[in-house]
């Protein structure tokens, strides 16, 4: 098996829609540096980011006790977020005004349309290991049958009180020696970013002169894709 396989959950259809939504200070860095950033796990607000289920902790408390498994549960939640690096994607092309809202303001934020296989196939050319789930929401305390292996696989479920985000994760593994001092954030190629993006979305509540910088800049670093305002700035009140 490759070490750098990239793989995707199999209810992710390859034609299955992907929006990123942001302010336009990462825009511009997305076109300036053509990479795409990716946040260690530990580095999100949400406290419960790759929290152990209470049964899971359990059970691997007990296996650890006994001496089948070589790590504590401690162990086990440290490394799953300080050894992955995550880009999170919302599923599906329909506007969210909350999230319009979260990232960046409504009258100063974009979004960026692609797909899973595309996804797949720029992180193909990173040659390391990458995984892509959709995100599952959930009650940690009330979880009694997940089975959890890896180290990314607590990374595909979030507190039911984000399931809004309708979130999609790329998860790149960084586990070697001294994952311990990874560091915060880490920034992958993007060989042609015409072939990422499918299309720039702009705010629903942008101005028009807001638009036009965001088309000016995209002109500016050649990017092919078409920018377009939301369809929402369109509906009749």
């Amino acid at each position: 098996m490759a070490s750098y396989e990239v793989t995707a959950d199999p209810d992710l259809g390859l034609k299955t829609t992907l929006r990123r939504y942001m302010d336009l200070p990462k825009f511009l860095d997305l076109l300036h540096s053509r990479s795409i950033y990716l946040r260690r796990a530990d580095g999100f607000a949400d406290r419960l980011e790759g929290a152990l289920f209470p049964s899971h902790r359990e059970f691997i408390e007990r296996a650890h006790g006994a001496g089948y498994k070589n790590e504590n549960a401690n162990n086990f939640y440290r490394r799953g977020r300080t050894g992955n690096y995550v880009s999170c994607w919302t599923r599906g092309s329909r506007d969210s005004m909350a999230l319009w809202q979260l990232y960046g303001g409504a009258g100063a934020s974009v979004a960026v349309t692609t797909t899973v296989e595309q996804i797949v196939q720029v992180a193909l050319t990173w040659k390391r290991r990458a995984v892509i789930h959709r995100v599952k929401y959930v009650e940690h305390a009330k979880v009694k049958t997940y089975v959890i292996g890896a180290y990314t696989d607590m990374l595909q479920y979030k507190h039911v009180a984000y399931k809004h985000e309708n979130e999609v994760r790329l998860i790149v593994p960084q586990q070697g020696d001294g994952w311990e001092n990874n560091p915060m954030g880490l920034k992958f190629a993007v060989p042609d970013l015409s072939r990422l993006i499918r299309k720039v979305v702009v705010s629903p509540e942008a101005t028009p002169e807001f638009v036009e910088v965001v088309k000016d800049v995209a002109l500016k670093y050649q990017l092919r894709s078409p920018v377009l305002q939301s369809t929402l700035a369109k509906v009749a009140v």
